[in-house]
Formats: C-alpha cells, structure tokens, sequence
C-alpha cells in the first residue's frame, strides 16, 4: 500500500532518479531538506544546475523534475509523518530501484524532524510575523474650533513586522486608540 498517492508522473521521475549515481544521491537530498520550506526559494543556483546536468547527463527539464518528484515525497511525508521504512516501500512501490529508496528513506530519518519542523513553522499562511521594531506616540487634544476646553487623549502605535525567514517583506501596522478605548 501506498503512503501518499503516486502520479504516472511521479513514477516517470522515479525511474530518472534510478539513472543517478547511488553515492550523490544523498547530497541532492540533502539540499532539498534545507530549502524544501521555504516558498518559491530555489535548491540549486544556475551554475549548481548546469554543474549537475552535465555531471549526471540528464537534461535541466529532467533533473527539475526529479527535484520536483523528491521535493513532493518529502512534503507528503511531512504532512503525513510517514516513517521511513514506509516511505522506502512506497517509492519502490514507485519504481525507485532499493538502493536509491533506501537513500531516500535514511535521508528522512535524519532530517525528519527538522523538515517537519520547519514546515510548522512555515505554515500554510506562511511564517509567524515577529515585530522588529515598535514606536509610540501619545497625543491630548486640547480643544478644537467648535469646543473649548475638551480634552482628548489618544494614542498612536506603529509596529514593525517581519516574517523571520523571508529575509524582507517587512510590514508596518498602525493602531491608534483613545483614552476609553484603552481603558
């Protein structure tokens, strides 16, 4: 049985990734656990890429589709927490050759945890916002041009957020109460 549902084109991956050198396999792998939580973020430079196409002689639609295929079993079994034994089973199961589904299964036993991890904290709406910086400004409205003597207290805050593993994208969040909406 399978531990994650197994597309014909999954499958076709599986067999490009069967062509790969047993004893390099385990550094790909290695490089998707690091980066496979971050969104849009690339695993390979354009120079990795064209190294690695010309060392493996598969072509660049090829090895993206064998990211693509490990990247996918790792997010499955992220999301389903699958042991590796079961893992290797199902990528046999696949047509992945023993010796690279038992690669693949060690490779999640070891960075299982940080993997899962990772994607929590990443989760669906993306990354927690952590405040960077915060500024506060207290004002009191003395009077206005129909009342005198009206005493308006207000406070004025600004809060810096930042997703801590985008780098960027930093946004400003402004709130202003009054005295009876503070109390």
């Amino acid at each position: 049985m399978s531990a994650f549902p197994i597309s014909s084109r999954f499958k076709a991956a599986c067999s490009l990734i069967n062509n790969l050198p047993v004893g390099k396999f385990p550094l790909i792998l290695k490089r998707i656990c690091a980066k496979i939580h971050i969104k849009n973020c690339e695993f390979f430079t354009e120079s990795e890429l064209s190294q690695l196409t010309t060392q493996f002689s598969v072509s660049l639609l090829d090895f993206n589709d064998i990211l693509g295929a490990c990247s996918y079993a790792f997010e499955q079994s992220a999301y389903s927490t699958i042991k590796p034994d079961a893992l290797a089973a199902t990528l046999t199961l696949a047509g992945m050759s023993s010796e690279h589904s038992t690669v693949f299964s060690q490779a999640w036993a070891q960075t299982a945890n940080s993997v899962v991890s990772n994607f929590r904290d990443a989760s669906v709406m993306g990354a927690p916002k952590v405040m960077t910086n915060n500024e506060w400004s207290l004002s009191i409205n003395m009077s206005n041009d129909t009342l005198k003597n009206t005493k308006e207290a207000s406070a004025r805050f600004e809060i810096d957020l930042a997703r801590p593993h985008d780098g960027g994208d930093e946004e400003t969040l402004a709130v202003e109460f009054t005295h009876e909406e503070l109390y």
